[in-house]
C-alpha cells in the first residue's frame, strides 16, 4: 500500500500549520492542539504509517541461522522475515542474484550461491521467513557472512557467524554505529581479538589490516545486490582501495573512525540504515584460515549521531575530548528509506548545588521520505568545563517507526575540558 502524494502535500501543510500556530499562539495551547490533532497530526501519522509500513514489511532481516552436516557439505535454514519470493522456482541447483553466503576462511574463493560464483548452492525451499539452502562447503569454526536481498524491494538484510565447532572461536558482541559517511565510528564489542597488530594504520592516517573487514551491502546506488569493502588487506590479495582509519584495538574492543582512501568515489558510500557486515581475525593469527568471526547488521529502522565541532570544523568522536569553549551542533539522521518519529536529549553535568546531570538541549524530530528529511540537527552549543574539573556531555537518541517492533535507540558520549 503506498501513501499519494496528496496525502504527502496535506500533511506536510498541516504540519507547518501546526508550528506556525505554536509560535503565534503560545498562550493558546488547548485549543491549539485539538486544531493540530484534527487538521494536521493525524494527516501526517496516516501518510508515515503507509510509507512506512509499506517499506519496512520488505526489508530482510535474518534471526537465526541454523547449520546442519558435516565438514564441506553443510546445511542451513535462515529463520527471519521479509525475504519476499524466490527468483526461480524452488529447489534450484545454482546461483541466484539475491543470495550469497561468504566463508572467510577461505579468501579469494569462498563465496557461494551468487551470480557468476563457481561454488553454487541448492536452494530448497525459500518463503518470507524461512530460506533453506544446502551444498555449502564450509569447515567448522569458520565464520561466514550471508546476505539476502528482497527481489521487489531491492532491500537487504545481513547475518554474520561461525559454523559450529568444538572450540571457541573469537566473538562479537555487539557492535556500535555513530556518524555518517566517511565519518562513520565503529565500537566492536567482543572477545578474542587479540592485541593491536603490529602494522596498524598510524593515528590520523588510513589503512588496510588482514585482521578486519568490513562489508556494505547498501542498495541505494542502483542496483539490488551492490557491495563495497573497506579497511581488509586480503592476506596477499588485492588490498581494499577504501581504507579505514584504525583508532584503537584490543583483546575486546575494536575502534574505527572514518574511511579513507577512495571512500566517495562510485558507489563506496555508507548511509545510516545499510546493511553491513564485520569479519575480524585474531591480530596473531598467520594466514586466513585460523580464528576467526562475523558480525550482520539488520537494515532496521537505524538512526545515528553525529557531532560536528564548529570552532575546528571538525567531527566530534564519542568517547573523545575537546577543548572547553568550542562549539558544536548535533544531528541525528536515519535511514533514508524509513519513516520515524522520536527526540534525541543532550545532558552535561550540572552546576554546584544543582543535579549531577542537567538537561541542555530536547529537539522533537520526524524524519524519513515521507516529510522530505532524512535528518534533524539541534541548536548550536558551547562546550564548558574548569581547570581540572571536564564536562561530560551525554546524547541519546530514540526514534519510533510506525511498523510493529520498530524502535530505534542510540547514544552518543564526549568530554570538554580546559586544555
Amino acid at each position: 500500500m503506498k501513501s499519494t502524494g496528496l496525502e504527502v502535500v496535506l500533511a506536510r501543510q498541516a504540519w507547518k500549520s501546526c508550528v506556525g500556530g505554536v509560535a503565534q499562539r503560545a498562550g493558546g495551547f488547548s485549543a491549539l492542539v485539538q486544531r493540530c490533532i484534527r487538521s494536521g497530526i493525524a494527516a501526517l501519522s496516516l501518510t508515515l504509517t503507509l510509507c512506512a509500513t509499506s517499506v519496512l514489511a520488505q526489508t530482510p532481516q535474518i534471526n537465526s541461522v541454523q547449520f546442519t552436516g558435516s565438514a564441506g557439505n553443510y546445511s542451513f535454514t535462515l529463520q527471519g522475515r521479509g525475504f519476499g519470493s524466490p527468483t526461480v522456482a524452488v529447489p534450484f541447483r545454482g546461483d541466484v542474484a539475491n543470495f550469497r553466503i561468504a566463508d572467510s576462511a577461505q579468501v579469494g574463493h569462498a563465496e557461494w550461491g551468487y551470480t557468476g560464483d563457481a561454488n553454487v548452492l541448492t536452494y530448497e525451499s525459500w518463503s518470507d521467513s524461512a530460506i533453506a539452502v544446502s551444498g555449502f562447503g564450509g569447515q567448522p569454526c569458520d565464520s561466514v557472512t550471508i546476505a539476502v536481498w528482497n527481489a521487489a524491494s531491492h532491500n537487504a538484510g545481513t547475518w554474520g557467524g561461525n559454523v559450529p565447532c568444538s572450540v571457541s572461536p573469537p566473538q562479537i558482541t555487539s557492535v556500535q554505529l555513530s556518524g555518517t559517511g566517511a565519518g562513520l565510528q565503529i565500537i566492536v564489542h567482543g572477545t578474542g581479538f587479540g592485541s593491536a597488530p603490529a602494522n596498524m594504520p598510524a593515528a590520523g592516517t588510513a589503512g588496510d589490516l588482514n585482521y578486519f573487514w568490513f562489508l556494505d551491502f547498501r542498495s541505494h546506488c542502483g542496483a539490488s545486490s551492490s557491495l563495497f569493502e573497506a579497511g581488509f588487506e586480503r592476506w596477499g590479495g588485492s588490498p581494499d582501495p577504501v581504507t579505514l582509519h584504525y583508532e584503537s584495538w584490543s583483546n575486546d574492543q575494536i575502534v574505527v573512525s572514518g574511511f579513507g582512501g577512495t571512500y566517495g568515489t562510485g558507489c563506496a558510500v555508507y548511509q545510516t540504515g545499510d546493511p553491513i557486515a564485520i569479519v575480524v581475525y585474531n591480530s596473531q593469527d598467520t594466514a586466513d584460515s585460523e580464528a576467526q568471526t562475523a558480525w550482520g547488521g539488520p537494515a532496521g529502522a537505524g538512526i545515528a549521531i553525529s557531532v560536528m565541532d564548529l570552532t575546528t570544523a571538525k567531527s566530534i568522536l564519542s568517547g573523545t575530548t575537546i577543548p572547553a569553549g568550542d562549539q558544536f551542533q548535533v544531528t541525528v539522521t536515519g535511514a533514508p528509506q524509513f519513516n520515524c518519529a522520536g527526540q534525541f536529549v543532550v545532558t552535561a553535568l550540572g552546576a554546584a548545588g544543582a543535579p549531577p546531570s542537567a538537561l541542555v538541549q530536547v529537539v522533537p524530530f520526524i524524519i524519513g521520505p515521507a516529510v522530505g528529511a532524512a535528518s534533524a540537527s539541534g541548536g548550536v552549543l558551547t562546550s564548558s568545563g574548569a581547570p581540572g574539573d571536564e564536562n561530560d556531555w551525554k546524547i541519546s537518541a530514540s526514534c519510533n517507526g510506525s511498523n510493529t517492533n520498530s524502535f530505534a535507540f542510540t547514544q552518543f558520549e564526549f568530554l570538554s575540558a580546559v586544555q
